[in-house]
């Protein structure tokens, strides 16, 4: 049994070219952006108004000024401003020559053709050429890409983004037991639960999965499923047979299939028996049966791969919280993530019995982290809590 660092080292250390493409933008939410992008051009590209108003010469201090045009946004102004004159313009227009400030609609009173400042304008309403980015200038790191990316994207005029091809990612649900949602339960028997779970992680995670079904406790079966996903996939994903039962076939028909095993058991709680291998280009992970350790080390170890292949580090959004009440283990051999509820500054351990106890993950905002070697928490106690 390695620990989890030693596990993430393995990971990030697999060699991987993988090919990248280009996306239009409205297609590109979710997708990983691999380079980083520099501004082609200022932002704004032209001084432009902040406010509704007039736009006049700061040193003029006149009574009132003759209006000379009206400038709406996307007009090019046609007129100098002078002492004594003024153009009125809506937000977002080019300023006129001339002008470096707006006296703002609500200020000021129109009448024959002339603006009538009644209140003093404290501020200049103007935003300057390049004000918020120059060009030349980095906007954005490589990153996966979400609402806000994408619209700084469109800002700069790309129409497409240069992005990392999403794996296809398979989904064997292994277990003679197991039954699809919808089938009649004969006794002895549950419902698959992480066929459907995993290709919602797999979705939410940007890629492409593609789901093989329930393998009945049989080792052709599962051979021959293992070797179909395997002509299939970029990353094969395994759920259950990975402990050491009667039936747990699949460490030996992966190995017999060609696939070399990099680690087998991770100082993890829950997750324990995760397998992690490789054949040629493609990546294999025996995830354990139960549905919370098929959770979690898929957000842990399978998210860093994902990220990985695209040459990018996986961080997940982390939090700093006060415990709301005491915990206590007598396991402190493995790191366990344990659900809770965050509020605020406060971090709510979920009552939670174990890695079949997948309701409880229905409450859960994160899995707080007790490293290797802690036994108990104290009320009050600053813990570290993942996102999920």
């Amino acid at each position: 049994m390695i620990k989890i660092d030693e596990a993430m080292k393995i990971i990030r250390d697999q060699k991987i070219v993988w090919p990248v493409e280009k996306v239009a933008l409205i297609e590109a939410l979710g997708r990983i952006m691999v380079k980083g992008m520099t501004s082609p051009l200022d932002s704004p590209p032209f001084a432009k108004a902040a406010m509704d108003g007039f736009a006049i010469d700061s040193k003029d201090n006149s009574s009132k000024y003759k209006i000379l045009e009206i400038i709406g946004a996307g007009d090019t102004p046609t007129k100098k401003i002078k002492e004594g004159t003024c153009s009125k313009i809506m937000t977002g227009a080019m300023m006129p020559a001339g002008a470096d400030k707006i006296i703002r609609v609500e200020f000021a009173d129109e009448q024959n053709g002339f603006a009538l400042p009644h209140t003093p304008e404290p501020t200049g309403n103007v935003i300057a050429k390049a004000e918020n980015l120059k060009a030349g200038d980095i906007v954005l790191t490589p990153c996966r890409l979400e609402a806000k990316e994408i619209g700084i994207i469109a800002s700069l005029g790309f129409p497409k983004v240069e992005v990392s091809k999403r794996p296809v990612i398979g989904v064997l649900t292994t277990g003679s037991e197991l039954k699809n949602p919808g089938e009649k339960l004969a006794p002895g028997q549950i419902y698959n639960s992480n066929g459907l779970q995993m290709s919602a992680q797999i979705i939410s995670a940007g890629c492409i999965p593609k789901y093989y079904g329930i393998i009945v406790d049989d080792r052709k079966s599962l051979s021959d499923a293992v070797a179909k996903a395997f002509r299939e996939c970029d990353i094969v994903l395994l759920s259950g047979g990975v402990s050491k039962g009667d039936y747990d076939y699949v460490p030996e028909v992966l190995e017999d299939n060609g696939m070399k095993t990099l680690f087998h058991r991770v100082a993890i709680k829950p997750g324990r028996p995760l397998l992690f291998g490789r054949k040629d280009d493609i990546f294999v992970f025996g995830l354990p049966g139960n549905p919370v350790s098929t959770f979690v080390t898929f957000e842990v170890f399978v998210k860093t791969l994902i990220f990985h292949m695209a040459g990018m580090e996986y961080k997940p959004t982390l939090y700093k919280g006060k415990l709301s009440r005491k915990v206590k283990r007598r396991d402190t051999e493995r790191t366990e993530f344990h659900p809770v509820i965050i509020r605020g500054e406060s971090v709510e351990p979920i009552k939670y019995l174990g890695s079949s106890h997948l309701n409880a993950m229905a409450e859960a905002n994160g899995m707080m982290t007790i490293p290797n070697g802690i036994a108990e928490y104290k009320e009050g106690e600053t813990v570290s809590v993942r996102s999920i």
